[in-house]
This record gives structure tokens, C-alpha cells and sequence, in this order.
């Protein structure tokens, strides 16, 4: 039957605060509406009427004509009109007999058998539902529609009253507001007043008169600006225009008022513009203004003093710092006031005895003046001089400190520093000597007069460099120091002079000019040292150095010269072996070739071990960088090796890690020379074993890798005693090595240094009688994708045709190159000295030129140059290649210089000659 819409809490709560809000829940309105309740039952012609308003928890019934009073509260859950309220019109039920929902309602039984019930809802101007106006009868019945368009006008009416009924009550709190508020204003001691846009007085209270000795009726009426001080109306107009531009609506100023009896009085005014009227109120500031302005030219000077300022109330608890004790102390006014200064700046080493003198004196009224070590905010220690005035007022009691507060850090420290140089200067054997402006001595210590055996009476205004000076003393040095210290400039010189007695000593001079505040030369400190016997020791290590090179440099003379004469023989008896064995030799000669050859080249081998090892010792062995394949590296190795490890019955295998690229950069040469030395040694060291080379990848970047190699064997090992010098020159293991199976003991040591150019270290692990282990990491660089490889050259049909001119004094050496260029078609031609060269060169053309480094007469490098310097392209260009039997010194850079383009080293080696003309015979 009911189908009123629902309603959320947030609405009810809402609605409820309406309903409170007209306060008609009690007593305030218990028949203010009886006559529209009865007029309603008149219009209806029904015997029974109310008012109900719908609280949270029950109805309240108000008016009430026909029904007793203890029906005027009833619980809302058995009530109709909690429902009919919210349908928005009339609610007629002409009999209640015939609707179920409303016969068997407890409400219903009000009057003893209700037939009749019609409610008209009670809804606010906000739209909020307050209740209903109901019509009950013991009868059937029904109304008309006159009486039900009158009843919802009663309805109307209703709510109009309530609203009547709460403006009046808020009126009535409004005017008994105001009336409080001008009971306030009239009480105040500030002045309230209300001026209309032009500044008449419209209203002011009767604090006018205390305060300008004028009476209300006096002022009332009058422009505000009559009584404002001259000098103020200007900054004032400009305040407010300024403000009314920028849309302000309040004021805060501080100006004059000019009395009745012609005095000036501050005045603090608060204003505020709304809907014509000003709406002012001021406070009397004159005492306040008349402290501040002395506080402010206190303040000023305080605050322009570099020294810290600090005031103390009578109990002396800071009142007020400047800047400059924030600066020297790091505490500001916030972390000081309302405590003692003492309590704050002391710490551990503080003497608190001082502070407590200091209090005393204050209680005493007497002035103090104290340095004590304080502490800054930071906890870094200060020192602190203070003095203090204390400030009595009429009665004679201490009413404020003032404290000013130096800070004497620096000074301090200079006091305590000059106790402790004057304290050294007079104990140290340093010689200490103090001069004026102009070098003239003022103090010695005893220590100098003891090291030069001249007294201060005796050096007093005296220059020091006069009189120790003699025939052998540098005396420009002595008048570049003065000259330095003339322009502030400190200095140290060392110099020889001369004792007293004429002894000679070597002193070492300090001099620190010492600059007064104006930057003037104020004296000079020197520091004087005998350092004679170092002198003496610099001697003697510069003669061992000269020495030590020139015999580094006979030695080195002594091994290449040597190793000229020894490879120019074996460049021939190498040489011929070669060409001997390609120049098909009997069967039975082949084997005697082969010992002659393997002879020959181990002789070279031991050669390079010695030239080699001076090379890296004297710095002139670096690593080249050129692609190679690792893998055809290591084959090759083990391939050329196999036959020596067979012949002593070894195992000789390779283990290769796939993973590694197939090209990488790096010395090849070198890297073929590490391997070769260590394979080589476990070949010799092991027999009917096993020797393994076993290379794998460790790490891999966009730009390099990192490869593990090791070497092992199971030969005769090596003694734990000896694994740490076995890589030492010239040393074996044990004493019977170099007897029992050869070698110089140079091996392992040039091994080691050819890795360290590497950056790497090579590790042993051995045990004796059971085998040892060698190993290492390399890190190579990749090839990028711009990286072209030069191809190979293995015809030789590029090279027929070509002319080459072969520069030697050496007759064997021209017969071996002969027979070695001659058989890939070369055309030959030679010299025996510079000078022939020269005039070859200039009478033919030439393809290539071999030219020894070591000839009578004009040698390579000498001849090398003249044919560059010839006039023509030609002379400039073509192609010359040094022959030389000697690498112990570093000659690429004599090589460039020259203008050779390369070397090739006796002896020679015919795939290494092969591989020189490929370069330049390409095709």
C-alpha cells in the first residue's frame, strides 16, 4: 500500500538535522499551531487532529485537538505517517476497515476504532520532510476537493510558521550579540569606531577619551583625518590605494592620532572595508614604539659590531644576540633565550670555576671581564673573551648584562704556538735564525752557533750569506734568494759555505718570510740544515750511476759486436745448409745435413736466448699486434716438436677449446716463442711420458678474450725448494741440469718477461719425480669488422722479373742471397760498401734494395740516407730493406729515421725473406 521512495542515512541524517533546526521537539512550541490544527478539523468536519514530527527513534505529536495527552509520543516503527510524509501529497483513507495494512495498526486504536485517517506531508523550503498534518474519525468518510486543496494549505502554513517561528529566535540571538558586542566595544580600552568611505566618524566607543582626551559627542561627525598626524596621512593614502588596487578588504598600519591636548600617540589600527563603511579598531603603541625605536638604534650598532653581543635578564638568562655572536658561536637566539649563556658554550675543558666567578660578580653587581675555552654549536672548541656591564635599574638592582664576546681562537692559538716554536727553536739541533726586513740577523738558536761556531754577538745585524761565503760558494744562488725574499716569496737553497774555522759544509736553507697585517716584510724565519754528508752520498751514487752505465753500455757493445761475429759465420754455415738441402743431396748426405742444420739453428737459438733476454732488460723489446689463427699456432708447434718428443719416447698431445674465435690480435712470434721454450723443457725433462698442451677460453667480452694455457708433463719435476728461482737468469734447479741435459738457464727467464709484456704471470705447480705444470692467461684483443688481413703469398711468380740490389761486404752472405733470390726469378744485382750502392742507385732502377748495416767505409744507415736526400721520387720511394745480424739495441727507430723501410735478421731465413717481398711484389 505504502509506496514511498527509500531513503539512504546520508539523507535521513540530513533531514533530521533539518528538523532540529526549527527546535519544536520540546516544550518551545506546544500550541502555537492549535488553531490551524483545529481549523483543519473544522474544514474536514472530523472530531480528531495533530501535528506529527518524525524524529530518529519515535513520533512526536504537537496541537493535539480530540485525541488525550498520552498519545504525544509514539514509537515510529507502529506509526503511518513516517511513511505518508514522504509520498509528496495527501494520504486519504476514507475507510481503514477495508485496507489490512492499516486496521491492524496499534496506532489506529487511538480513538477507539478509527475508520477515517488523511495526512498531508510537512516539507521545508529546502525540501526536507518534518512530519504530517493528520485527520482521524471514528466513521467512514471522504473528502472533498475544496477540503483537500484546504488542508494542503494548511499544510503550507504549517511549515510557514515553523520558519516565522526559528527567524525570530534567530534574530533575537543576533541582537543579543550585538548588543554584547557593544557592551564590549564600549568597555575596551582600544578605540572601536566605524567610519563611513570618506572617513566621517560614524561611530566610535569611549576609549576615545582616555586615550585623545575627547568626549564621543566630539568626535562623532568629524573626518578621522582631522586628528592624524601631518606626517603620516601620505603613507597612509598609499597604503590603503595600494591595498583597495590590489582587491586587500583588511588593513593592518600603525600611524599617529594627534590628541586633544596636542601630543602624538602610536596607534595600531586593524581596518577592514565592507559595503561603504570602514570598521576600525586601534591599540594605544606609543610606550612600545618609543622601546622599539631604541631597540632599533641599539640593535643597528650591535649589529654592525664584528664582536658578539649578548643581553641577559636579571637572572642572567639571554635575552637577545646579534649576527655576529651567531657567526662566531654557531648558537642562534632561538637555542639561547630563556637560559644561561655559560650552560650552553661549555664543555669538558671548559673551567668552570670561571663561570661560577662570573655569576658572582653579577650577584654582586660588579663588572667582569674573563677568557674562557668554550664551545661552538658544532662542538668544536673556542676561545672566548667576554666582558660584561651589568645594568641596574632605579632600585638599584641588576636588571639586564650586556656582554661582549671576542673571539680570541686565533690569538690563543698564536700564544701557544709561539711557546712551543720558541720552546723547539731553542731544543732542536735544527739552526734557526731570525732576520729584520732586509735579511740582517736579529736571533740564532744555540744549535746554529754549534753548527757554524759563530756566536749571535757575532752574527747580530749581519747577513748570513756575507759571511759564510768563500771562493767555491755559489753566490747567485745566494742573491736569487734574496731577491725572492724581497718579494715575499719563500725559498730553499742549498749551498756550499764555510764554518768559522773554514771548514767546508754544505747547508740546506729554508727561508719563510713573515707578512704583517698592512702586507708589509715584517722578518724572515730560516730553517738551516747541514747536509754535508748527503752531498757526499749524492756524489758518490752519481759516480757508481756513471759507472754502472758506462759498463752497461761495454756490455751491451761487448754482446752486439759479438753477436755480429757470430752470426755473420753462421748465416753461412745456416745459409748453406739450407740450400744444400734443397739442392737435392744424396741420401747419404741428408741426415748429416739434418745435424748440421738442427746444429746450426740451435747455436741461433742459444744467440737469441742471450739477445733477447738483454733486449727486455734494457727496454726495447715490445709486443706487436697483428691477426693470427691461435689453433694453426699451437698445431704447428706441436707438429714441429713431435719428432724430439718421440726420440725420447714422450707423448706429446694438444687439447684446443672450440669456443675460441679463429682470429685474434697479438704478438705471434713472442707468444710461438713462450710455447716453444716451455714445451721445449718438458720435452727435455721427460722421458717415455706424457706432455700435454691444453688451451682453453676463461672469459669473453665484445672486445677481448681471455685464454688459459698450461703445459704439463710428467717428467723428472721440480724440488719445492727450488720452484722460486727457477725462473732466475743463468739458474737451474739442480747443479747437474745444465751437465745432464743442456741449456743456459736463460729459458724460464725470458719466458717470464715475455709475459709480463703480456701483463701476465706464469705459475708452477711440480712435484719431484711425478711432473710439473706451467701456466698462464693472455687477454687478446678482437678483430673488429673494419679489420682487412693481408693475404698470403705462397707463389712466387710475382716476383720474377723484379730487380734487386743486394748491399754486403760479405762475400758468403752475396753467394747465399744470390742462390736463394735467383731461384724465384729474381734479377740480381750487388754492392760491397756504401759508396758502390750510391752509384748504382743512381744508374739503375731498382725494384728492392738489401742493404747491410755494418760495412766499411760508409755503413747502412749513412748510405740509406744520402738516397733519400737525391732529388726524384724515385730515390724517395723505393723500397729499402736492412740486413742486420745484430737486434741488442733498439735500431727501428735508427731504421725510420734513415728511411729504411723494414729489416730482416741474419741469419737469414728464406720464408722470412719470402714473406719481406711478398709485401712489396704483390701483383
Amino acid at each position: 500500500m505504502f509506496k514511498s521512495p527509500s531513503v539512504s542515512p546520508e539523507y535521513e541524517e540530513q533531514r533530521l538535522s533539518a528538523l532540529y533546526s526549527y527546535d519544536i521537539l520540546g516544550e518551545a512550541l506546544e500550541h502555537e499551531l492549535d488553531n490551524l490544527v483545529k481549523l483543519a478539523a473544522q474544514i474536514a468536519n472530523v472530531p480528531m487532529a495533530y501535528i506529527s514530527f518524525v524524529d530518529r527513534e519515535n513520533i512526536i505529536l504537537k496541537s493535539v485537538f480530540g485525541i488525550g495527552p498520552e498519545h504525544k509520543v509514539i514509537p515510529r516503527n507502529v506509526t503511518v505517517c513516517q511513511h505518508t510524509m514522504m509520498l509528496g501529497k495527501i494520504f486519504l483513507v476514507p475507510n481503514v476497515s477495508l485496507e489490512p495494512e492499516l486496521s491492524s495498526n496499534p496506532m489506529l486504536s487511538l480513538g477507539n476504532g478509527i475508520q477515517f485517517y488523511a495526512s498531508a506531508p510537512l516539507k521545508d523550503a529546502d525540501g526536507f520532510e518534518l512530519g504530517c498534518l493528520v485527520l482521524l474519525d471514528r466513521v467512514v468518510r471522504n473528502l472533498s476537493e475544496n477540503q483537500i486543496e484546504a488542508l494542503e494549505t494548511l499544510a503550507v502554513q504549517v511549515v510557514a510558521q515553523l520558519a516565522l517561528k526559528r527567524k525570530n529566535a534567530q534574530l533575537k540571538a543576533q541582537t543579543q550579540r550585538y548588543d554584547e558586542f557593544i557592551d564590549i566595544f564600549t568597555v575596551s580600552p582600544e578605540i572601536h569606531c566605524i567610519l563611513d568611505r570618506n572617513g566621517v566618524i560614524l561611530f566610535i566607543n569611549e576609549a576615545v577619551t582616555p586615550m585623545l582626551q575627547y568626549s564621543v559627542q566630539e568626535v562623532i561627525g568629524n573626518n578621522i583625518w582631522t586628528y592624524c598626524y601631518r606626517e603620516d596621512i601620505n603613507r597612509i593614502v598609499y597604503a590603503i590605494e595600494k591595498g583597495l588596487k590590489n582587491k586587500e578588504k583588511q588593513f593592518r598600519l600603525d600611524f599617529r592620532l594627534v590628541s586633544k591636548t596636542g601630543e602624538a600617540k602610536w596607534i595600531s589600527w586593524g581596518m577592514v572595508a565592507k559595503e561603504q563603511r570602514w570598521y576600525c579598531y586601534g591599540r594605544d603603541i606609543s610606550e612600545g614604539k618609543k622601546v622599539e625605536q631604541e631597540l632599533t638604534k641599539l640593535s643597528f650598532v650591535a649589529s654592525k659590531v664584528n664582536n658578539g653581543v649578548v643581553i641577559n635578564d636579571s637572572q642572567n638568562n639571554v635575552m637577545w644576540v646579534n649576527d655576529a655572536f651567531e657567526k662566531i658561536t654557531g648558537f642562534n637566539l632561538e637555542d639561547l633565550k630563556g637560559k644561561p649563556l655559560g650552560d650552553l658554550i661549555s664543555g669538558p675543558e671548559t673551567d668552570w670555576s670561571l663561570i661560577e666567578n662570573a655569576r658572582t660578580l653579577t650577584k654582586q653587581k660588579q663588572s667582569f671581564t674573563v677568557d674562557i675555552l668554550a664551545y661552538r654549536k658544532d662542538k668544536q672548541k673556542i676561545w672566548l673573551s667576554i666582558y660584561n656591564t651589568v645594568v641596574l635599574d632605579i632600585d638599584g638592582k641588576v636588571e639586564t648584562e650586556v656582554e661582549i664576546i671576542i673571539d680570541i681562537t686565533e690569538k690563543k692559538k698564536a700564544e701557544e704556538e709561539l711557546q712551543i716554536l720558541s720552546l723547539v727553536a731553542s731544543k732542536t739541533d735544527t739552526g734557526v735564525a731570525i732576520t729584520n726586513e732586509k735579511g740582517e740577523i736579529t736571533w740564532v738558536n744555540e744549535a746554529l752557533e754549534n753548527l757554524i761556531g759563530y756566536s749571535l754577538d757575532e752574527l747580530s745585524g749581519k747577513m748570513l750569506g756575507d759571511l759564510l761565503s768563500s771562493q767555491e760558494t755559489d753566490k747567485e744562488v745566494i742573491v736569487n734568494a734574496r731577491k725572492k725574499a724581497l718579494n715575499k716569496q719563500a725559498y730553499t737553497i742549498e749551498v756550499l759555505a764555510h764554518k768559522k774555522d773554514k771548514t767546508p759544509i754544505w747547508l740546506s736553507v729554508a727561508n719563510t718570510p713573515i707578512i704583517n697585517a698592512l702586507g708589509q716584510l715584517e722578518r724572515q724565519v730560516e730553517l738551516i740544515y747541514d747536509i754535508t754528508k748527503r752531498k757526499q752520498i749524492e756524489k758518490e751514487m752519481l759516480e757508481s750511476r756513471e759507472q754502472a752505465l758506462q759498463l752497461s753500455e761495454a756490455k751491451e757493445m761487448f754482446l752486439s759486436v759479438m753477436s755480429h761475429e757470430i752470426r755473420t759465420p753462421l748465416n753461412a754455415v745456416i745459409g748453406m745448409t739450407h740450400l744444400l738441402l734443397d739442392n737435392n743431396p744424396k741420401a747419404s748426405q741428408i741426415n748429416d745435413l739434418n745435424i748440421l742444420k738442427f746444429s746450426g739453428e740451435n747455436l741461433l737459438n742459444i744467440i737469441n736466448d742471450i739477445l733477447d733476454f738483454t733486449k727486455i732488460e734494457t727496454g726495447n723489446l715490445q709486443l706487436e699486434a697483428s691477426a693470427f689463427d691461435l689453433h694453426s699456432l699451437c698445431v704447428d708447434i706441436i707438429n714441429s716438436l713431435q719428432m724430439s718428443a718421440s726420440k725420447r719416447g714422450n707423448l706429446l698431445s694438444l687439447f684446443y677449446d672450440d669456443a675460441i674465435p679463429e682470429q685474434l690480435l697479438g704478438d705471434k712470434t713472442r707468444l710461438y716463442q713462450v710455447i716453444i721454450n716451455l714445451i721445449g723443457n718438458a720435452i727435455k725433462f721427460t722421458e717415455n711420458g706424457k706432455i700435454d698442451l691444453a688451451i682453453t677460453l676463461k672469459e669473453k667480452t665484445d672486445d677481448e678474450v681471455t685464454i688459459y694455457f698450461e703445459i704439463r708433463d710428467t717428467g723428472i719435476g721440480i724440488p719445492k725448494d727450488k720452484q722460486s728461482y727457477i725462473f732466475e737468469t743463468f739458474t737451474q734447479a739442480r747443479a747437474d741440469i745444465s751437465r745432464k741435459y743442456g741449456g743456459t738457464g736463460l729459458g724460464l727467464a725470458i719466458t717470464k718477461k715475455l709475459l709480463k709484456l703480456y701483463s701476465s704471470e706464469i705459475d708452477v705447480e711440480s712435484t719431484e719425480g711425478k711432473g710439473t705444470i706451467f701456466s698462464f692467461t693472455i687477454k687478446f684483443n678482437l678483430l673488429s669488422d673494419t679489420y682487412v688481413a693481408v693475404k698470403e703469398i705462397s707463389s712466387t711468380t710475382v716476383f720474377t722479373g723484379k730487380k734487386i740490389l743486394v748491399v754486403d761486404d760479405n762475400e758468403v752472405n752475396i753467394l747465399i742471397a744470390k742462390r736463394f733470390l735467383t731461384k724465384w726469378g729474381l734479377v740480381i744485382d750487388f754492392a760491397t760498401n756504401g759508396e758502390e750502392a750510391i752509384n748504382k742507385v743512381v744508374n739503375n732502377i731498382y725494384d728492392l734494395i738489401f742493404m747491410d748495416i755494418r760495412m766499411p767505409g760508409i755503413d747502412g744507415f749513412d748510405t740509406t740516407r744520402i738516397i733519400r736526400e737525391i732529388e726524384g721520387d724515385y730515390f724517395k720511394t723505393v723500397p729499402i730493406i736492412a740486413l742486420t745480424a745484430s737486434t741488442l739495441h733498439n735500431e727501428n727507430i735508427k731504421f725510420k729515421e734513415s728511411g729504411m723501410n723494414g729489416h730482416i735478421l741474419k741469419p737469414f731465413n728464406p720464408d722470412e725473406i719470402k714473406e719481406v717481398l711478398a709485401n712489396y711484389f704483390k701483383g
